[in-house]
C-alpha cells in the first residue's frame, strides 16, 4: 500500500519533469542579436531601379530560366544574368537585368514577371531597354534576414537585400 501511494506521486513527478524539456519558449526581446543588417531602399529608389546594365560576375546564383534562346540566371537579391544561348555550345553572357530585391522570376509570351523585394512586377525588354508595365506594390511580406528574423522598416523603407 505504501508503495501504490508513492508510486501515484511519483509518476506524475516524473512525467512533469520530463516534459518540462518539451517546452518551445520563443524569445521576442528586441535586444536578439543577428549579425545581419538590412539593406533598405525608398518607395520611389525601389520603384525606379529596374534597368539594363552591363554583363556583371556572379555574386549568390540562384534559379535558372530559360525563354526561347535566352537563359536567366538570378543573382539573388540583385538581379538577372541574360545569357544569349543560340548556340548551346558557346552561351554568351549579354546583360545584366538590375532588379534590387529580386529572387524569383517567371515569363509569358515576352513579359517577364519578378517579385521585386516586396513588389510584384511585369516588364518587358525590347532592344536594351527595360519596359515595367504594372507594378502590384506590397504583393509580398518584408524580406526577413538570411537566419531567420524579421526586422521592422519605416513606412516608405523596403528591405532589398541584408549585409553581414
Amino acid at each position: 500500500m505504501k508503495n501504490l501511494k508513492l508510486l501515484l506521486y511519483s509518476v506524475p513527478l516524473v512525467a512533469t519533469l520530463m516534459l518540462q524539456s518539451c517546452i518551445y519558449r520563443v524569445d521576442d526581446s528586441p535586444s536578439r542579436y543577428s549579425p545581419y543588417e538590412p539593406v533598405y531602399m525608398s518607395r520611389q529608389q525601389l520603384e525606379s531601379s529596374i534597368k539594363m546594365s552591363a554583363p556583371k560576375s556572379m555574386t549568390k546564383a540562384g534559379k535558372i530560366y530559360v525563354k526561347d534562346s535566352y537563359i536567366f540566371i538570378t543573382d539573388e537579391n540583385k538581379g538577372f544574368h541574360i545569357y544569349d544561348n543560340s548556340n548551346p555550345n558557346t552561351p554568351q553572357l549579354t546583360g545584366f537585368l538590375e532588379v534590387p530585391g529580386a529572387t524569383d522570376m517567371a515569363i509569358k509570351n515576352n513579359t517577364i514577371y519578378i517579385n521585386q523585394a516586396v513588389d510584384l512586377v511585369a516588364v518587358t525588354i525590347n532592344n536594351g531597354t527595360v519596359t515595367v508595365h504594372k507594378r502590384i506594390a506590397n504583393t509580398f511580406p518584408q524580406k526577413i534576414s538570411p537566419d531567420g528574423w524579421g526586422h521592422s522598416a519605416g513606412q516608405n523603407e523596403i528591405i532589398v537585400d541584408w549585409k553581414s
